[in-house]
């Protein structure tokens, strides 16, 4: 966990970037590819008050509650997360499909459960991000007990 206490250097920043930079020029969804699915957020800067974007990664949808969960790499600490405690309703797009939106946190357990049935679904992805964030993990039980200190939220349409 010791990195993500750290914020991340130029070159993480840049990455985490690049897919916003390429939903911009209209190249969004190329994330399908490798079958991760991406949520696009736009809040209002905290401090400037300007709009400000970022993708997360869609770990899971439920169609029945149309609630989409996601997880904060730098937990409460991340630029987006803190911008919506000011401004709790903020724009969310997955896919062609746009609307404003609340986030709610997950409680630990029910985080540990997501990120496991997310590592099932996308093995290969799930180590590849974790390892970018400087987290690694040896099997299902030790990412349960990981992710279980992440922050995950529910995104829900207003």
């Amino acid at each position: 966990m010791r990195a993500l206490l750290e914020r991340p250097g130029p070159l993480l920043k840049f990455f985490f970037k690049l897919p916003v930079w390429l939903h911009k020029i209209g190249l969004g969804g190329w994330e399908r590819l490798f079958g991760a699915q991406w949520m696009l957020i736009t809040t209002i800067g905290r401090k400037s008050g300007k709009f400000r974007e970022t993708m997360v990664d869609v770990m899971d949808y439920d169609p029945d509650a149309d609630t989409y969960y996601i997880e904060a790499a730098y937990g409460s600490r991340a630029d987006w997360a803190r911008n919506i405690e000011v401004h709790p309703h903020f724009r969310a797009q997955v896919g062609r499909r746009k609307f404003q939106a609340c986030l709610s946190a997950l409680p630990g357990e029910h985080a540990g459960e997501l990120m496991v049935k997310f590592y099932r679904a996308k093995p290969a992805y799930v180590r590849a991000v974790m390892a970018m964030a400087g987290m690694k993990f040896g099997g299902e039980q030790e990412l349960c007990t990981l992710a279980s200190r992440l922050t995950m939220y529910a995104v829900k349409p207003e």
